[in-house]
């Protein structure tokens, strides 16, 4: 099912829902959560799919050569919709030609293996101790 995904208003981000989805995706505590969306999120492209609240959003970084996904979540109610894969779709054809990576553990590799995406384990990162990490690739795009 196709999604209406947008970049989403300040006002949005500053949202408890969105809060809640943040929380969703970073899995860490609340001060990082305020560095997150009041310093590293202005620098990135945030775009998402509301329903009156934020229901999900994305969050990635444009170069010359890549882009970058480094924040993802759907919340719960939503799920199983294609949500994900629709902002996933929405980040491809704004910037076609450029391969999109990103890094994941356990919680999300099969969201990123199920959309086709290369997935390679990486070395176990300290912030996250015992938890499995993955490098997720997936080749450009053509629009």
């Amino acid at each position: 099912m196709k999604q209406l995904v947008h970049p989403l208003t300040r006002t949005q981000i500053e949202s408890p829902p969105f809060w809640a989805l943040l929380y969703e995706a970073a899995g860490v505590a609340d001060d990082a959560l305020r560095h997150i969306r009041d310093t590293e999120l202005p620098a990135l492209e945030v775009i998402g799919v509301t329903d009156g609240d934020v229901v999900a959003f994305a969050a990635f970084a444009v170069t010359a050569d890549e882009l970058t996904l480094e924040y993802i979540a759907v919340d719960a109610g939503t799920r199983g919709r294609g949500i994900g894969a629709s902002l996933v779709d929405a980040i491809r054809s704004t910037h076609p030609g450029l391969p999109l990576l990103a890094e994941t553990d356990n919680d999300a590799v099969d969201f990123y293996r199920a959309l086709g995406f290369t997935v390679e384990p990486r070395p176990t990162d300290p912030r996250w101790p015992g938890r499995p990490r993955y490098r997720c690739t997936l080749g450009a795009s053509s629009a």
